[in-house]
């Protein structure tokens, strides 16, 4: 992992996430891709073979009034030996977060979980959970300070049954510089109940799978729904990051509800790494 993009509004939040960014970079050796999306009128922009390319007055003092942000936002003393590339682009926020990590091969996306409203602002209502639902890349959420950003104790949640392994090995390949203790969690519930026997077995047929990850700790949870369960044992932990793979709008690891992504996403209260399962 050698490319983090880091989608910025210039609010306080984004500037968490940079931070967050900085210290990841620092630890692996990688460049930070800053990105700030101006989502401009129609009438001052082309749209040219798919680029939106401002047009007018208006749109280069918009532009401008960017990169004169970007010149005070970048001037941090926790970006000094770290390669950074500003970049701005005239797109819809999260259609334009998802091509550029696509186009320039970034390797995750490290997020602020909301930011301040208006034109050029693009942490505005659930865009963070729309790139969450939408994007191929890793996401990481930032809700906690910078300062006490740690990777220590890591809960994945999900069902393990063995059929998102290449997501489930994107999740390790992310901790792995961290070196953390790792939980594999599965909420059992009324609806979607299964005896502490079968989860066993679920549990070591799954392990069976990755044998090269050592360490990985099973539990099972019981509780009344899935992001109880995954709120409560992450605070009964004291957890530091929740991971998840999720299918969009048809739920994570296949077996929690349509909306659960954002729910995590949008009412966690720790730091949460998000997974897009591939077609």
């Amino acid at each position: 992992m050698k490319k983090i993009l880091v989608p910025v509004d210039f609010s306080q939040k984004s500037e968490e996430a940079l931070k967050v960014a900085a210290k990841i970079a620092k630890k692996i050796n990688a460049a930070i891709y800053v990105l700030h999306i101006l989502d401009l009128p129609k009438d001052i922009i082309d749209v040219t073979d798919g680029h939106h390319v401002p047009q007018g007055p208006m749109a280069m003092m918009l532009m401008e009034n960017v990169h004169r942000k970007f010149e005070d936002f970048l001037d941090k003393d926790f970006l000094n030996d770290i390669e950074v590339y500003e970049n701005v682009l005239t797109d819809k926020p999260v259609e334009g977060i998802a091509e550029f990590a696509q186009k320039n091969g970034i390797d995750f996306i490290v997020m602020g979980s909301h930011g301040a409203s208006g034109l050029e602002e693009f942490f505005v209502g659930s865009n963070t959970e729309k790139v969450v639902r939408t994007c191929t890349k890793p996401v990481l959420v930032v809700k906690k300070p910078a300062d006490q950003f740690k990777i220590e104790k890591v809960v994945i949640a999900g069902k393990f049954t063995g059929e998102y392994l290449p997501e489930f090995k994107k999740i390790m390949a992310f901790l792995k510089p961290f070196n953390p203790d790792i939980y594999l969690l599965r909420v059992n519930t009324i609806s979607n109940f299964k005896s502490t026997k079968e989860l066993d077995q679920i549990f070591s047929d799954f392990l069976a799978k990755v044998p090269e990850y050592k360490g990985l700790k099973p539990v099972i949870y019981d509780d009344y729904t899935v992001q109880e369960g995954i709120f409560n044992f992450a605070d009964k932990i004291d957890a530091d990051l929740i991971a998840l793979a999720t299918r969009g709008r048809q739920g994570i690891m296949h077996f929690l509800s349509d909306s659960i992504a954002e729910d995590v996403v949008n009412s966690a209260n720790r730091n949460i790494l998000t997974i897009k399962v591939g077609k």
